[in-house]
């Protein structure tokens, strides 16, 4: 559920008056919100306050966003390594035991240039999150959904084919996390992959 689903449900879920709705949509609409005072946070408790929408209601509606958008906290993750290091990482390496952290015991030439080692196959992890392209807003904020029909670019960077065997590529929906597994031969002669 992206937020303009979002908005429409608690909009739907009022069951005060058209001018009650028109007059808190139009004050939440003129207010300059700002975290982690938001629009969503004032149509609410506008909406309770007209008495058009209980706190029951409320409970149900956000029950329901949270369990539809489990990713949602990944966008909150502001540092680029933090994200693709700590979050990428560990959710690959979380799916199977053989996939392991490489050092200079398992593979003696290991300098850094890969991410994971499976029985001598060399990984690198490349994550990125789907996002609004036309939105300014926070990454939280513009976090988009596996169906969505917006515009969004998957940006992988830092591609270094000549360093691994394969890659796994890691794209988090809010709703959805995505895996692909592509071998670097693969990645080198695709048209639009950058030699930099």
């Amino acid at each position: 559920m992206e937020l303009t689903e979002l908005r429409n449900k608690i909009v739907t879920a009022f069951t005060g008056t058209e001018e009650e709705l028109t007059e808190v949509l139009t004050l939440v609409d003129q207010d300059e919100s700002i975290f982690p005072f938001n629009e969503y946070e004032h149509l609410i408790c506008n909406l309770i306050h007209k008495g058009g929408l209980t706190f029951d209601q409320y409970i149900e509606i956000r029950s329901e966003y949270l369990s539809e958008n489990p990713n949602l906290w990944i966008f909150e993750i502001s540092a680029p390594r933090g994200f693709g290091e700590k979050f990428a990482q560990t959710y690959v390496q979380g799916m199977s035991k053989k996939l392991k952290k490489p050092n200079k015991k398992i593979d003696p030439s290991y300098t850094g240039e890969y991410d994971l080692w499976l029985d001598g196959i060399t990984i690198e992890i490349k994550a990125s999150r789907a996002v609004d392209s036309d939105s300014e807003e926070p990454l939280y904020v513009k976090a988009l959904s596996r169906n969505t029909q917006k515009r969004f670019l998957m940006n992988f960077q830092q591609l270094k084919p000549q360093c691994c065997d394969i890659f796994i590529w890691v794209a988090v929906f809010r709703d959805e996390i995505v895996l692909w597994i592509m071998n670097s031969d693969e990645v080198l002669n695709k048209p639009l992959y950058s030699k930099g």
